[in-house]
């Protein structure tokens, strides 16, 4: 095309003339077609997906499928893409495939010495520094500590988007990070090669994106065909077809499509099980009889407690309808980014954002399609409801960027969360808000500010009725406690060092303080804070407990009637859950599989936790509800149930309970009242 003054506009693709392109040309671009873009970002970004697929699977030809299968992915849905996240977009999308490949039993191993693809390379933007011991503690590593590491250092993600790409909590995450790092600081020696880049024919990737996706739609179309057929040659043959000689037959497709036509519905066609929904809540006849326990034998490690019953996670019995009642189920998938959504496109809420009155707060789907750790629109919904009428605010806006959700903790009607600023900002802060939505204290309720901001990582947080706590530090293993209240008018009080865990209830919080010893072991008290009003900065201790230096407390939770905490190894093996009775001493240890413990919660005399084998090849998540008192149970000892659901996420607060349960793809929300006490004879 040409105009008047003899300009000529020039296609997209340079070199390209669309007229003679003589010298005096004047080049105009134009908005460039979705192929055009496309090819663009299979250029700019093919050597960063291949490096990533790299390090996960380990085979440089294996990572060449899974980038291909990733572009071919994205071309299908690059008009829904919104733009500026393509990248991260498919680096979401390449991860899952790679999940999926371990989830179907496909098991890679990482390539030796003679094998590693290393060389030079001028190519400063394409190199990735990797070392050749590197790739083999990778290998060594469980798959979930493998995906983290590579996600959190290699790829340079904070730990809230790792947990959000890889289907974790964030804790969950956290540990096995830490173990991840510490399995290869045992495994790494010095010397250092580079990954030879890769680069990527942007057209040859178009062409085979296409024919991919032809070859979708002729698939899809083929199969409706052959529906559409199926459902005529049913009606045609519905009833009685007469056939000379042999009289009326009714043929097989009649028998199985004439349920359809009848009066009402057919629950199910043809033999064979029901449509599948999520895993329902047995109702047994009578309450059922609570978990076996015994008395700790001697000599049995129960920590600090007083002739403590024992109760084994694996004997747990199942939840009924004797425990909960059921208020509402929502149905969920996994959509093609990864991303767990409602039957209409929504974010399902994580149950961790529970509170009292049943509310789930949680961020929005914003920040998970974003590099750089910022995003233009995150913000924080409260609450969340099917009907969509909760309100949202806007996570801090700071030097042109808006800041990355990393934390949240719930007390009641209390909420605080934490921020990190984008990579690109200097100084990169943290920001601590909170947010008061009850009339206690009426001074702040429904108000939202900035409790603190800070240059240091913010790690734990935990919510009093009057009082925000939350560790902070250059890295999480060096970290101080502080507290500051909730007014808006106070300042930060420093309240100790080295805390490993975190927990609140209304009127009090509780931490785990390490003081690492000499000769392998370390020692541990159990503080409780109950005056931070009247400006008690030490608090009580509880008991110390001493315990080898390669485990740690990692989860603590605190109601009127208990103090819950859980030791387990720093590396892989089976840990224990501690729970106190503060009125009736009835004491208590749950031994725990192999794996890692997130989200302790306590309410009366329940306690609620989800653990993840985190050294599975398919790590499943596995949540419990424990009684464990008799005000809870309803016998003198404890009761242990297990949520139902192949892999469930669990949280409690107050008299509210929630799962999020998973069949990948499909997802069901499930919000219930707990029953505080069961009736028993």
């Amino acid at each position: 095309m040409t105009h008047e003054s003899g300009a000529t506009v020039n296609n997209f693709w340079p070199g390209t003339s669309s007229g003679d392109g003589g010298a005096g040309d004047v080049r105009v671009d134009v908005p460039r077609s979705r192929d055009a873009e496309f090819t663009a970002f299979v250029r700019d970004s093919g050597a960063y997906l291949h490096r990533t697929a790299y390090l996960l699977c380990g085979d440089p030809h294996r990572a060449e499928e899974l980038v291909q299968s990733t572009f071919e992915r994205v071309y299908r849905t690059w008009a829904k893409v919104r733009p500026g996240t393509q990248r991260a977009y498919a680096r979401r999308i390449l991860v899952n495939l790679k999940i999926d490949s371990w989830r179907h039993g496909h098991r890679e191993s990482f390539p030796g010495d003679d094998k590693i693809p290393v060389a030079s390379t001028s190519d400063h933007a394409g190199r990735v520094v990797l070392r050749d011991e590197l790739v083999r503690g990778l290998a060594q590593l469980p798959p979930t500590q493998r995906r983290v590491v590579v996600l959190r250092h290699l790829l340079d993600l904070p730990e809230a988007e790792v947990a959000r790409e890889l289907g974790l909590a964030v804790g969950t995450v956290k540990a096995a990070n830490s173990r991840g790092l510490a399995r290869l600081r045992d495994l790494l020696r010095e010397g250092a090669e580079a990954v030879e880049p890769v680069e990527f024919d942007e057209r040859a990737v178009l062409d085979r994106s296409r024919a991919a996706l032809r070859r979708r739609r002729v698939g899809q179309a083929v199969g409706a065909a052959c529906v559409v057929l199926l459902l005529a040659l049913g009606v045609v043959t519905r009833g009685p077809v007469p056939i000379p000689g042999i009289g009326p037959v009714v043929l097989p497709g009649g028998q199985l499509l004439a349920p359809l036509f009848d009066d009402g519905r057919a629950e199910q066609i043809g033999p064979g099980p029901a449509l599948i929904g999520n895993t329902p809540v047995a109702c047994p006849e009578d309450v059922p009889a609570p978990t076996p326990n015994r008395p700790a034998e001697p000599g049995e490690d129960v920590g600090p407690l007083d002739d403590p019953l024992v109760v084994d996670a694996a004997d747990a019995r199942l939840l009924t309808c004797y425990d909960v009642d059921i208020e509402a189920v929502t149905p969920g998938y996994v959509d093609d980014s990864g991303l767990p959504v409602t039957a209409d496109g929504e974010p399902l809420p994580e149950p961790r954002g529970l509170s009292d009155s049943g509310e789930i707060w949680h961020f929005d789907s914003a920040e998970l399609f974003d590099d750089n750790d910022e995003t233009d629109d995150a913000r924080i919904q409260s609450p969340w409801a099917g009907d969509h009428s909760g309100s949202a605010t806007s996570l801090t806006f700071y030097q042109g960027s808006r800041a990355f959700p990393t934390g949240l903790a719930v007390t009641g009607e209390r909420v605080v969360w934490s921020e990190y600023a984008a990579a690109d900002t200097s100084p990169r802060r943290s920001f601590l808000r909170v947010e008061v939505s009850d009339t206690t204290p009426e001074s702040v309720s429904g108000t939202t500010w900035t409790v603190t901001t800070t240059e240091e990582r913010l790690w734990l947080l935990a919510v009093t009725r009057d009082h925000a706590l939350w560790t902070a530090g250059v890295t999480y293993d060096d970290t101080r406690l502080f507290a500051e209240t909730l007014d808006d008018r106070g300042t930060a009080m420093e309240l100790a060092a080295g805390v490993t865990a975190l927990g609140a209830d209304d009127d009090e919080a509780v931490a785990a303080v390490l003081s690492p010893g000499a000769g392998g072991t370390s020692t541990t008290s159990i503080r409780l804070f109950d005056d931070l009003a009247g400006g008690d900065v030490t608090g009580t201790t509880l008991f110390e407990i001493e315990h080898d230096s390669s485990a740690e407390v990692t989860q603590v939770a605190v109601s009127d009637e208990i103090v819950a905490w859980t030791v387990m190894p720093v590396g892989a093996g089976s840990g224990a859950l501690y729970v106190l009775d503060r009125i009736g001493g009835r004491d208590s240890v749950v031994h725990l599989p192999d794996g890692v413990v997130d989200d302790l919660r306590a309410s009366g005399g329940l306690v609620s936790w989800t653990s993840t084998d985190t050294a599975a090849e398919n790590p499943t998540d596995s949540s419990y509800l424990y009684r464990a008192t008799p005000s809870a149970s309803g016998y003198d000892g404890p009761d242990l149930a297990r949520f139902p659901g192949g892999s469930v996420t669990a949280s409690l607060a107050g008299n509210r309970t929630a799962w999020l349960e998973t069949q990948s793809p499909r997802q069901w929300l499930v919000e219930c009242t707990v029953t505080p006490t069961l009736e028993r004879d």
